[in-house]
């Protein structure tokens, strides 16, 4: 069976995650969306496979305006958590919740790095804000988590993955 269809479907996925939130209304917190992705391919899959998913989610965040500083360190730490995600994937069918639990740890991992960064000197995050996009990422991974994971399991159903 051909993995293409698997392939575009991911790409189109990553590429509407990095843009849609540019069109979110200002002032209020935006959620990480590619975190849900990479999160929903992660636990579903190889680590090699969340960790591909990842690199891209990250190169394509990296290089969307408005960008991120320094360049590569986004699509990084993107990889590195679709990796442990890859590699915790067996864990989290334990209980319905553990996916939920490691995509808020995942999604915390993300935002460490970027208050890490803005810490050395690279962009500006402040706590309070980061706080709020992770309460936002958490609440929009109420639906959307299961939604993508239940797409990806389709998807390996037809053997397009």
């Amino acid at each position: 069976m051909s993995r293409l269809p698997g392939v575009l479907l991911r790409v189109l996925l990553l590429l509407g995650a990095v843009l849609l939130p540019s069109a979110w209304p200002g002032g209020l917190p935006r959620p990480d969306l590619v975190i849900l992705v990479v999160a929903a391919v992660g636990l579903l899959h190889r680590p090699s496979t969340g960790m591909l998913v990842g690199l891209l989610g990250g190169w394509l965040l990296d290089l969307v305006p408005p960008g991120a500083e320094p360049l590569g360190a986004t699509a990084l730490t993107y990889a590195l958590v679709g990796l442990l995600l890859g590699l915790g994937r067996r864990l989290t069918v334990a209980s319905p919740l553990l996916p939920w639990v490691a995509t808020g740890l995942a999604a915390a991992a993300v935002l460490a790095v970027r208050w890490v960064a803005s810490a050395a000197g690279l962009g500006v995050a402040l706590p309070s804000e980061l706080t709020w996009s992770w309460l936002m990422t958490m609440l929009v991974a109420v639906p959307l988590l299961p939604l993508l994971m239940g797409l990806e399991r389709r998807l390996l159903d037809r053997g397009w993955v």
